[in-house]
């Protein structure tokens, strides 16, 4: 993958602006195999492949390669004694980051962070009277253009099958998931404690687990197998049905 990234400099414009296109002979097949669950024979995942604009294709060969490389087949290898080289929730922690990296890479929106947001309506919030006015602010920052609103949007691609499954797979104090946005946020936050705090992510596992999330109680039955089969119909969904 190095390789590939250190030609680009020196592709003609055209490829420059559908770099991964220009390596189409290859980076499809990483595509296939990345996507392969989701399509029982190569021929219906090339003809899923041919009604997709260049636009569009050189996202999913993006996409599918990085996913492939990062996730599926990568794992978080580890060289210290009376250790294995690869622990379950060490390489799912990594794991985890990078799918929700993939999902927001995918939204097309630029990214704009919380202060940067405050700047552009100085007339609307400023001055911020105390600490509850500025979580007011924030929350309305989270659901208008936050990180975790994209990564909600993308759950609810989803198939309605899928989604009633994922309400059932996380329960709070023994009740099921509200709605597919409390899945979607449980997650996003089981990432976000990883990258910001270093907690390692242990709720998703073969067997079920049970944590303590702020006020909650959770019991988590998702394995990171199973999360990744949900990440390729998302995929799909998102390049089927583009918005």
């Amino acid at each position: 993958m190095s390789n590939v990234m250190l030609q680009e400099s020196n592709q003609p414009p055209e490829d420059r602006r559908l770099p991964n296109l220009a390596r189409e002979s290859y980076m499809k097949e990483y595509a296939a195999a990345a996507l392969a669950r989701q399509f029982p024979t190569r021929e219906q995942f090339d003809a899923f492949y041919s009604l997709l604009t260049d636009e569009q294709k050189d996202e999913l060969l993006r996409v599918g390669s990085y996913y492939l490389f990062l996730v599926k087949q990568g794992d978080w290898h580890v060289d210290v004694d009376n250790s294995n080289p690869v622990v379950d929730y060490i390489t799912n922690s990594f794991k985890l980051v990078s799918l929700f990296s993939l999902i927001e890479s995918m939204s097309g929106e630029r990214h704009q962070d919380f202060y940067d947001w405050l700047q552009c309506h100085p007339d609307k919030v400023f001055p911020i009277p105390d600490r509850a006015a500025l979580e007011v602010l924030h929350e309305q920052y989270k659901s208008t253009f936050g990180s975790i609103r994209r990564c909600v949007a993308f759950f609810e691609r989803l198939a309605p099958s899928r989604q009633a499954e994922l309400l059932k797979v996380v329960t709070f104090n023994q009740q099921p998931a509200k709605s597919i946005k409390h899945v979607a946020q449980f997650l996003y936050n089981l990432r976000s404690k990883f990258v910001h705090e270093g907690e390692f992510v242990l709720d998703l596992a073969s067997l079920p687990v049970m944590s303590q999330h702020k006020n909650a109680i959770t019991m988590t039955s998702l394995s990171m197998d199973t999360l990744l089969e949900i990440f390729e119909e998302g995929v799909v969904a998102q390049f089927r049905h583009p918005t």
